[in-house]
């Protein structure tokens, strides 16, 4: 309020105090309907302080104001990530194979080339068709490694196969309770190394942990990473206890926005979710909140795991719930009297199914819209399904590079679909961290071409349907007076049609501010 306040006396006294920084002559995005074009904006304590032309915001500067030429390029709202995973994996020797599909015989020939002598873990990434491939199972796997612990994960990130070698190594007990997840068998009853679901999640959240200049170190890399592409926000899920989490995201000094969201992996279901203690807001934190439950309700697509009303094609599976629904009611009962925010990775359009039915047993639509439950992907959204979700409230937060291989079971409700039938749509990565790699992808969309947005519609979920949300609406997301002074100046304008939508991945962040402060600046861009 005080920058607003400011904003509108600069406007009328020529002796009133000067504001921070001022930037001009570019092409600014607002994503503030009131006001959704401007050439110049202004910056004060840390807010934006006034927006409009080159000539009413240099009025607001004064001797000590920093003065940013624009050159003509485009500004936009800091991109918000609402659905990023951040930690670090031990380091190992990683499979060279084919993406996305390697077959059996390409695994095996992988693995064998690799020395049965030599030193740390051996791990890869499956398709979905290698995954179910019984060639590939704990006995193949040893023998060809015996000794060297081997890990193969679907890239989907929902079921992991492991040798001997590893399952000592991570001490797995197969008769040790894991709330929502299994162990797959082979046809004499015995283990096939195959790990789904929060069995494969809880086993690496117990191992011992990554030191934490190395946790710290991956954490603060990543954020630089994502500065230089104008990433402002990130609404993060980590494998690790939130506590631990926090500490090491403030030791490594990222100057993103968090927002920490809770990721229980329980063995029984009675355990307390962790970090229900912290704080939402800490003022030893200033730029962190903590809130929010994720629980993953079903697989993908990808490895037949997403919980399907009918089965997949050629075959009788239709996937399966991770917990019964019951259990579902019971994790959104437990949610609600925290009065927490609930996110729930949702697939498969029986999984859909359930939740809704699930919200619909424990309160009426009146009392759910204001808590914004959010589908966490909800692939399997049905048209039969978005009524209902509408009216409850449920928030989808979408991820396009999932939908660069096509997969059964795709809803025709993806992008486009869902904001034609008034459900919010906020974007997040959950894979290549790149917004503009994923605004090529959710331009041409490949598995469904008809939800395509536009350019327009992509930063939109990318910054106020991301803020909204995280039930932050109406201090982020937008370039208009009173709210944080995030931005980023793009090197090239995405909103230019005449740009093609191949060339969008190529853009980066030339000037990416933070709270009024330059968090990352491209040598080459000059003032």
């Amino acid at each position: 309020m005080r920058s607003l306040l400011l904003s509108c006396l600069m406007l009328v006294a020529g002796n009133a105090p000067a504001v921070d920084i001022v930037l001009h002559g570019g092409r600014v995005w607002t994503g503030d309907p009131a006001r959704p074009a401007a050439t110049a904006l202004a910056i004060e304590d840390g807010l934006i302080a006034a927006v409009g032309d080159d000539e009413t915001i240099l009025a607001l500067a004064g001797p000590g104001t920093q003065r940013i030429d624009l050159h003509g390029h485009r500004v936009v709202p800091g991109i918000n990530d609402a659905h990023v995973h951040l930690g670090a994996m031990p380091p190992s020797t990683v499979l060279t194979l084919p993406f996305p599909e390697p077959d059996a015989a390409q695994v095996l020939e992988a693995l064998h080339a690799q020395p049965r002598d030599g030193d740390g873990w051996i791990t890869g990434q499956l398709g979905g068709r290698a995954f179910a491939d019984p060639r590939l199972d704990i006995d193949r796997l040893d023998a060809l490694q015996p000794t060297r612990p081997v890990m193969l994960a679907s890239w989907s990130g929902h079921g992991t196969i492991i040798n001997h070698a590893a399952m000592r190594a991570l001490a797995l007990d197969l008769d040790a309770p894991v709330a929502g997840g299994w162990y797959g068998g082979n046809e004499a009853g015995g283990f096939d190394g195959r790990l789904y679901e929060y069995a494969q999640w809880r086993l690496r959240a117990l191992q011992p942990p990554l030191p934490d200049e190395a946790v710290a170190a991956s954490v603060r890399g990543y954020a630089d990473r994502v500065l230089r592409l104008g990433t402002t926000s990130l609404q993060a899920m980590a494998m690790m206890p939130p506590q631990r989490f926090l500490s090491l995201w403030q030791r490594s000094g990222a100057p993103q926005r968090l927002r920490l969201i809770r990721l229980p992996l329980p063995a029984t279901l009675d355990e307390p979710v962790p970090g229900i203690d912290l704080p939402r807001e800490d003022p030893e934190r200033p730029r962190v909140s903590v809130s929010g439950t994720k629980w993953i309700l079903d697989g993908t697509p990808i490895e037949r795991g997403a919980a399907v009303r009918t089965p997949y094609p050629g075959t009788q599976a239709s996937g399966r719930l991770n917990f019964s629904r019951a259990e579902i009611e019971g994790l959104l009962r437990e949610i609600v009297d925290r009065g927490d925010q609930a996110l729930l990775h949702v697939a498969g359009d029986a999984t859909a199914e359930a939740v809704l039915d699930a919200m619909a047993a424990i309160a009426p639509a009146g009392r759910w819209r204001p808590r914004r439950l959010r589908f966490e992907h909800g692939d399997g959204l049905h048209a039969d399904l978005l009524a209902r979700a509408r009216e409850y409230g449920v928030v989808v937060v979408q991820n396009p590079s999932h939908f660069t291989v096509a997969t059964p079971f795709i809803s025709q409700s993806l992008l486009s679909g869902l904001l034609d039938a008034g459900i919010p749509l906020a974007l997040g990565s959950d894979g290549p961290p790149s917004p503009w790699l994923n605004m090529m992808w959710a331009r041409q969309l490949p598995a469904a071409p008809a939800q395509a947005l536009s350019r327009e519609q992509v930063l939109r979920a990318y910054t106020a349907g991301s803020a909204y949300a995280e039930f932050a609406e109406d201090t982020k997301g937008r370039l208009a007076p009173g709210y944080a002074a995030d931005l980023a100046v793009l090197s090239q304008d995405v909103l230019d049609e005449a740009i093609p939508d191949e060339a969008l991945p190529a853009t980066t962040s030339l000037l990416t501010v933070i709270g009024g402060e330059i968090a990352w600046r491209d040598p080459a861009f000059r003032r």
